[in-house]
């Protein structure tokens, strides 16, 4: 997928056929994992976008880390000079933070970016909201992630997806503002993209204006993230149930 910016496209690429973890938000996962994508089917992807490209995510179908040999070389590719030479510090990971492949992460020359898939503030919560992360235990993903910007002199982006009656109670925004306050993280709060056959609901402004400002009382860097695409049924998320029951897609 090609999303416009005003400096420029970025690519949102996939790394998987599927996905394991099951996230009760997202269609992805909702017919389990096929098979890992190769590098060159990774790579494939962005020369298919053209030359536009100049930012890439991998925040498409499936876990990264999770295939993370091939997406590794992927990236390598794609900023070798004999490549396409794009810049690794327009290349962005985005996980729900898998500890062994963080710690990995963390020693390896990469100038990428990272992004952390976290919407929630609990153990119980969480496991609720990514049944394959289950084993994934909260604490541990958050130092794994602080770890590597630590070591790398960076910046982790933690994405928080608001669920009303799931992780935005008051207790949940304290929870944040103590996890990261201090850190070298912001957050990115964002709204839920419906999805046929999840009974989840979309947050109110009001909740949503009330993290944002708790998480600014608390100096931690915070980013209310719009969401692209779902008028026409191809937000985040939705492409892939959508192919998946061969519905034809809806017009804007």
């Amino acid at each position: 997928m090609l999303i416009r910016r005003h400096d420029g496209y970025t690519a949102c690429v996939s790394s998987q056929v599927g996905c394991a973890f099951a996230c009760r938000f997202c269609a992805s996962g909702q017919a389990g994992l096929k098979r890992n994508l190769t590098p060159g089917e990774i790579v494939e992807q962005i020369v298919r976008l053209g030359p536009r490209v100049n930012r890439i995510v991998f925040m498409g179908i499936g876990e990264p880390l999770n295939n993370y040999d091939n997406v590794l070389k992927a990236i390598r590719i794609l900023r070798d000079r004999a490549g396409l030479a794009l810049p690794a510090s327009g290349m962005t990971i985005s996980t729900i933070g898998i500890p062994k492949a963080l710690k990995a992460l963390r020693e390896e020359h990469l100038k990428i970016n990272l992004t952390i898939s976290l919407h929630a503030t609990t153990q119980e919560t969480r496991a609720a909201l990514i049944p394959g992360a289950r084993k994934h235990e909260i604490g541990e993903v958050v130092a794994r992630a602080l770890a590597w910007a630590d070591r790398h002199n960076r910046t982790v982006t933690f994405v928080y997806l608001l669920l009303p009656g799931i992780n935005d109670t008051r207790a949940d925004l304290d929870r944040l503002c103590a996890l990261f306050a201090g850190q070298p993280a912001r957050i990115n709060l964002m709204r839920w993209n419906p999805v046929d056959g999840v009974a989840l609901a979309r947050t109110d402004d009001t909740t949503l204006a009330t993290f944002r400002h708790g998480l600014e009382r608390a100096g931690i860097p915070v980013v209310v993230r719009d969401t692209q695409g779902r008028d026409i049924t191809a937000a985040c998320g939705q492409l892939w149930l959508r192919d998946l029951n061969g519905s034809p897609l809806a017009t804007a």
